[in-house]
């Protein structure tokens, strides 16, 4: 009776070690990734990637991974935090970060990361799972939330108690989109020349900003090409739109610059802008601007040489006599 109660204590012990290993040892140690990289100080930290876009199911999960770079020469302390982001109609800021508040897009809540907190030394690189979790429940649409990195300043790197204290943020950008009906709805608004209104330019470079209205529920991802033709309609420079994401109710800038060499005449710029919908590749809208490009400084120049050349031709015509031998 003894030795088949010793038995089954030792069994009891070892389903106990098995079951923390594996439930608390196992996690621990594969949670991260650290590496130790040749870098040249910058007194910053780097994270990589900016933006994850991901397009799930209902009940899905899947693991996208972060890694932050430290470039202080010194050891720094950091930490996780996730944060709602939406679009605006404010072309100066595409993207407004939330803080505490949720966003009718929120998602910060199955965003996980079983890293909180983490310090590196000067040249570490750091790689951190983060899990993305699709509830069951979860309505066909766009999400959007962010994950934070950042910086916890060092008291004893010189810096006084009451001094300030300078934090740096950066976040990973995570564009989750559900699958199923959802209402994909947006159209090029504008094409202009950035800077100021201008009749008449010298000369290059210019920069074409493309104004693009995204009124649906999901993010979009508008792409194309720009066609410059002068006065006879001849093709002189395709330029590419690359992808750029526009969030729901929101508008956003795209800029492109050209760099002609010389250039004289009436120009036309046609952008073509494909709407970016997920499911078709021909919704396409068409805006052209029109400007006139007269180097008058050149032209001045050029007539003023010419001014030149005849008056002394003429004053050598009238002062001296050429006679043939």
């Amino acid at each position: 009776m003894k030795t088949k109660l010793h038995n089954n204590q030792l069994y009891i012990i070892l389903v106990v070690v098995w079951v923390m290993f594996f439930t608390v040892s196992v996690p621990q140690a594969f949670a991260y990734r650290m590496e130790n990289l040749t870098v040249e100080a910058r007194n910053d930290f780097v994270l990589e990637p900016g933006k994850v876009e991901l397009f799930l199911a209902p009940g899905e999960t899947v693991t996208r991974s972060v890694s932050i770079t430290n470039r202080v020469p010194r050891k720094v302390k950091f930490k996780i935090e996730t944060e709602d982001f939406v679009g605006s109609h404010d072309t100066q800021n595409p993207i407004l970060l939330l803080g505490d508040k949720r966003s009718p897009y929120s998602f910060k809540d199955s965003l996980i990361s079983e890293v909180r907190e983490f310090t590196l030394d000067f040249g570490q690189r750091i790689t951190i799972p983060v899990k993305v979790q699709i509830p069951q429940d979860a309505q066909p649409g766009g999400f959007y939330s962010s994950v934070i990195i950042s910086n916890q300043p060092d008291r004893s790197a010189g810096v006084e108690a009451s001094g300030p204290r300078v934090i740096s943020r950066l976040g990973a950008l995570f564009f989750i989109r559900v699958k199923g009906d959802v209402k994909e709805a947006g159209q090029l608004e504008d094409v202009r020349i950035a800077g100021p209104n201008k009749l008449l330019y010298q000369k290059g470079p210019f920069t074409f900003q493309i104004l693009f209205n995204n009124s649906g529920t999901v993010h979009l991802v508008p792409y194309g090409k720009i066609n410059i033709t002068n006065f006879a309609g001849s093709l002189l420079a395709t330029l590419p739109v690359d992808g750029y994401f526009a969030l729901p109710d929101s508008l956003r800038y795209r800029e492109v610059s050209w760099y002609p060499d010389f250039l004289f005449g009436r120009y036309k710029a046609t952008v073509e802008l494909n709407r970016g919908y997920k499911n078709s590749t021909d919704v396409v809208d068409v805006q052209s601007t029109a400007f006139w490009v007269l180097p008058w400084k050149f032209i001045l120049a050029t007539f003023g040489i010419i001014f030149a050349l005849v008056a002394v031709f003429f004053y050598i015509r009238k002062n001296f006599e050429f006679k043939r031998k």
